[in-house]
């Protein structure tokens, strides 16, 4: 997909969806899906990072993406890595909320890891859900921002929870963080 700020690019899956992986386990009642996403972005990956890494990012996403939120209240935390906020998105959105927890913040790697804690896909039956984004620098200008969803569901539910979740949300996100770098507005 052609977007202003880069390129989507994604593999197939297991499944025959574009950057899509089902990790059957070996027990046989749950699933584990892992959905990908990478953009091309012509901006640095440490311009790019300093937006993911902020501690401000919660308040800075609100204010990029309105029709997708509604508001980001921190429940504990400053931003690190163990702070837990409160996402409510905009009327109509399925879910409609759910805390998160900031599980990784690594400067070194370039790597977040946000980890939902309660609401959202949890209340609806997936027993665990994750959002990974990886900056990865390709040249002094440019880099590739890979956005992950990591999810389990138990069986009965997989085919529903699939319909619902998607990486889509999250190449929204990464291209109003990518147009925001690119106007200087940081």
């Amino acid at each position: 997909m052609s977007a202003q700020s880069g390129i989507q690019k994604s593999s197939a899956g297991d499944n025959g969806f574009p950057g899509t992986s089902i990790i059957p386990d070996p027990k046989g009642d749950s699933v584990r899906y892992e959905l990908v996403n990478e953009i091309e972005v012509q901006a640095s990956a440490s311009s790019i990072w300093d937006v993911y890494s902020s501690k401000d990012l919660p308040k800075l996403i609100v204010k990029l993406l309105p029709q997708v939120f509604d508001r980001i209240d921190y429940v504990s935390g400053d931003g690190s890595v163990g702070t837990v906020v409160h996402v409510v998105f905009a009327p109509g959105s399925v879910p409609q909320s759910y805390s998160e927890m900031f599980k990784t913040i690594d400067h070194v790697n370039r790597l977040k890891e946000v980890k939902q804690v309660s609401g959202g896909y949890l209340a609806m039956g997936v027993t665990s859900y994750m959002d990974k984004f990886k900056i990865i620098s390709t040249g002094p200008n440019s880099c590739i921002i890979r956005s992950t969803t990591e999810y389990e569901v138990p069986d009965h539910l997989a085919a529903e929870m699939a319909k619902r979740i998607s990486v889509q949300g999250l190449v929204t996100m990464a291209n109003a963080i990518v147009k925001y770098v690119q106007a200087g507005t940081q």
